[in-house]
């Protein structure tokens, strides 16, 4: 252990000081913000069809079942491989990434919204359904805004993971900040590695800011989604490739097993442990962190560097963490749990810190009447009435990571995630799209469980859908 901790600490050193070359630092500027026109433009489509879908879902209407299980389905493509696929389409460059992380997160938002609107108080629903309201207007004017806080909450922080996830579709050429940031760590250029990160979560601190202002305000959503519209119109596609994508994806739609099949249930174990220990690690350190956090519970000197360390966390990416963790850890499923871990107690903290303050403030205000102490007030108050997000976010978290094992496979980190991604490298399409459908399963798999356990608890009440 101490040999690994003196590796580690040396291996860090490598990293510092970081690149401070003027000329470097202004076209790594420009990364940045091709990165933030990527995320933009991608987060603008999301939002806008992922709230038409889960409205639609949320109404019951025709075809909703469906239309959800479409949404799960989508989501269980890895983001890389998306990208992989929109590449062979439109070629590198930002009209890729563009199209690979609106693809993704449309069904994230869709499912995650839907998710919230199944969640919420049934009895005002049911008032308005009981007046004669369609199941359009129950959707408009119940569902919506009894969870327009935590929808603005998830769709500020879902514009955060979109910054973060263009640095893993750049590693395949999709544009932004990521394909430097991955360039660099290939020529093992660490003080640019760094200089990176720190622009990173530079960039989080500000979208932080920003959705907080949004959450106070929402009409300033208008101009955030003006600014998507006019992003999106800087990364439309010059020109595609159709004919050469069609032969690409006719091969990839005859997989073939390896010819090891004899590793793949060893894969599908070391993926899962993982995705569960990631998540666990990340619930154990999330939920004292997003107290500390959370701004009606702790003054300011404490939620300030309380929200810091937690957009730090989830500001460094899976696979830099990754990195960064090798020299102690080593490579193999050790360095994916820590590296899921590290980054999911940011995303988990900021997540219940919302949660949290999105309680409402009369049941808080008549335990505070009874003279309560603030610790009993957060464990019977705030925490019953926050934990119906919580938990879905929590739930929801453990699909990412399932699907985000298949992501640290790009640093050795083991499992189905490092045989698809080498596949992936070596154009092996056959045998990779055996591999996806393997991960597509095991996120399909755990969705499915999630789901079951949200009806047991009653944090959901899918059965509408």
């Amino acid at each position: 252990m101490s040999s690994g901790l003196n590796h580690a600490l040396s291996n860090l050193r490598h990293f510092f000081p970081p690149e401070i070359n003027p000329s470097y630092l202004k076209a790594a500027l420009g990364t940045v913000l091709e990165t933030v026109e990527i995320a933009l433009a991608a987060t603008f489509l999301a939002i806008l069809f992922g709230l038409l879908i889960s409205l639609y879902i949320g109404a019951r209407l025709p075809g909703a079942r469906l239309l959800y299980a479409a949404l799960a389905s989508l989501r269980a493509v890895p983001d890389l491989t998306l990208a992989i696929f929109c590449v062979v389409l439109l070629g590198l460059g930002k009209a890729a990434g563009t199209a690979a992380l609106a693809l993704f997160y449309t069904a994230a938002l869709g499912k995650i919204f839907s998710d919230l609107f199944a969640s919420a108080d049934p009895a005002p629903v049911e008032a308005l359904h009981s007046t004669g309201a369609t199941r359009v207007m129950v959707a408009l004017f119940g569902l919506l805004p009894l969870r327009l806080k935590d929808m603005l909450s998830y769709g500020a922080y879902e514009f955060e993971s979109v910054i973060r996830a263009a640095t893993i579709v750049g590693a395949v050429g999709a544009g932004g900040l990521g394909t430097e940031l991955i360039g660099s760590i290939n020529q093992f250029d660490y003080p640019r590695v760094t200089t990176l990160v720190l622009m990173l979560v530079a960039l989080v601190a500000i979208v932080d800011q920003i959705s907080l202002y949004v959450r106070r305000y929402p009409k300033l959503l208008l101009i955030f989604m003006v600014c998507g519209a006019a992003a999106l119109w800087t990364c439309l596609p010059e020109e595609g490739y159709i004919r050469h994508a069609a032969e690409t994806y006719q091969r990839m739609l005859q997989p073939k097993m390896p010819e090891s099949l004899l590793r793949v249930p060893g894969l599908v174990l070391e993926t899962l442990e993982i995705a569960f220990g990631g998540t666990l690690l990340a619930m154990v350190f999330a939920l004292p962190l997003s107290a500390a956090a959370a701004r009606n519970l702790t003054p300011w000197f404490i939620h300030f560097p309380a929200r810091r360390v937690l957009e730090f966390l989830r500001a460094i990416p899976e696979v830099v963490w990754g990195l960064i963790l090798i020299g102690m850890a080593g490579l193999g499923p050790r360095i994916g749990i820590l590296a899921l871990g590290l980054h999911s107690t940011g995303s988990l903290g900021r997540l219940y810190s919302e949660s949290l303050e999105n309680v409402p403030e009369q049941a808080v205000a008549s335990m505070t009447s009874t003279g309560a102490s603030r610790i009993a007030i957060i464990a019977f108050a705030h925490l019953p009435l926050a934990f119906g997000p919580m938990s879905v976010h929590s739930l929801f978290r453990l699909e990412w990571n399932m699907r985000a094992a298949a992501v640290v496979g790009l640093i050795s980190a083991g499992g189905i995630g490092q045989a698809l991604f080498d596949a992936q490298q070596l154009f092996h399409y056959q045998e990779m799209s055996f591999y996806l459908i393997v991960t597509w399963g095991l996120v399909m798999t755990t969705d499915l469980i999630n789901t079951q356990v949200r009806r047991r608890w009653g944090v959901a009440k899918v059965q509408s859908l």
